[in-house]
């Protein structure tokens, strides 16, 4: 009888070896994911990115009497721009890559500031800037509290007579027995001389003392010339009613037009925008004149994200923003609150029972 005898089962492996190739390719993302990483990780304290921020609706964040506003269908808001004060070395080339954010100096943007002096700065110019927006819409409605009161020197000339008699911040209130209320008195009062003449005036100092000083007027241009750039010093008084501006993490001057604009919108019974979306940029001083801001490119970059139909910029600023946004949006620059409100007017707005004046 035959047996039959079964050979002892063997294993076989179907394990496959992996392609030399793709052992590569994974080491190299591998170490591509790690330098990565290692790049965000490693922060530039000589550089600062600004970069587009948002456009925000000012009237929701403006908190006044109830009793002394209006509703209506327009829009003003404030735009805004991003600033990474401590960028990593990956996003400083994004920066690089991208046209819409910019690449500065850190001593450019914060000068000798640390961060957090820089964001308490910030924060008192744009209280700064609520104060002043506020008085200069209440004054334009009505209200009565802003004193012209002097000529502010702001700059004196070297060798003149200004130079040995004059500090910055001086305020000149009187001059040649005349009171001085505008830096346009004194400067009447100085071409009504001639070279060779003395002119004598009294000066409110920093301290709130008063001096007086006479000096002979020298020539410049065949006219009499003291030596000063001036402008108008005014006197701040107490608003009538409490007007607050509710804003977190954003600082700096630049909504004081937007912030004027939102006022006069919501005290007036008129449309003042007539129903547009209006974005505004720029200082505002106590009378009107509106000045330059940083971050124009960029905030224009953000209106265009955002939409809008009107872009106010600072005039002087005009061709920045002009250059982001083409004819997308108009853009209009303005010198003073009151180009802003005639374009307005143009547009159908309504500015009455608001006082246009000209500085």
């Amino acid at each position: 009888m035959n047996e039959n005898t079964s050979l002892p089962a063997t294993e076989v492996s179907t394990t496959r070896r992996v392609p030399g190739w793709a052992a590569i390719i994974a080491a190299v993302f591998a170490a591509g994911f790690l330098i990565v990483v290692a790049l965000d990780r490693i922060t530039i304290t000589s550089k600062v990115l600004t970069s587009p921020g948002a456009t925000r609706d000012i009237g929701p964040m403006l908190q006044v009497d109830p009793t002394k506003t209006y509703n209506a269908e327009g829009q003003i808001e404030m735009v805004t721009v991003q600033s990474n004060l401590q960028p990593s070395i990956l996003e400083l080339v994004g920066g690089w890559l991208d046209d819409s954010i910019k690449i500065s100096p850190r001593y450019e943007i914060l000068g000798d500031r640390t961060i957090e002096q820089n964001r308490t700065l910030g924060q008192e110019q744009m209280a700064r800037s609520l104060d002043v927006a506020a008085r200069v819409a209440l004054e334009r409605i009505g209200y009565d509290v802003i004193s012209e009161a002097g000529a502010l020197v702001l700059q004196i000339v070297p060798d003149t007579p200004a130079s040995r008699t004059l500090d910055r911040g001086d305020v000149i209130v009187r001059a040649e027995n005349s009171e001085v209320k505008t830096s346009r008195d004194l400067g009447e009062l100085v071409r009504a001389k001639s070279p060779g003449d003395s002119f004598s005036f009294a000066v409110l100092q920093i301290d709130g003392t008063i001096r007086n000083e006479t000096v002979t007027l020298t020539e410049r241009d065949g006219t009499a010339f003291l030596g000063v750039s001036i402008s108008t010093y005014v006197e701040m008084d107490e608003l009538p009613f409490q007007i607050d501006f509710q804003v977190e993490r954003v600082g700096g001057p630049s909504a004081g037009l937007s912030l004027t604009l939102a006022l006069l919108e919501r005290m007036l019974p008129g449309e003042l925008l007539n129903g547009l979306k209006v974005v505004a940029t720029g200082t505002v001083d106590p009378l009107g004149n509106v000045g330059a801001v940083g971050g124009v490119e960029q905030k224009s970059h953000t209106v265009m994200r955002n939409g809008a139909d009107l872009f106010l910029v600072p005039a002087g600023q005009a061709d920045q923003a002009k250059a982001v946004l083409g004819d997308m949006i108009e853009v209009v620059g303005v010198e003073t609150l009151d180009d802003a409100l005639s374009r307005l007017r143009s547009l159908g707005g309504d500015v009455s029972g608001i006082q246009l004046v000209s500085h």
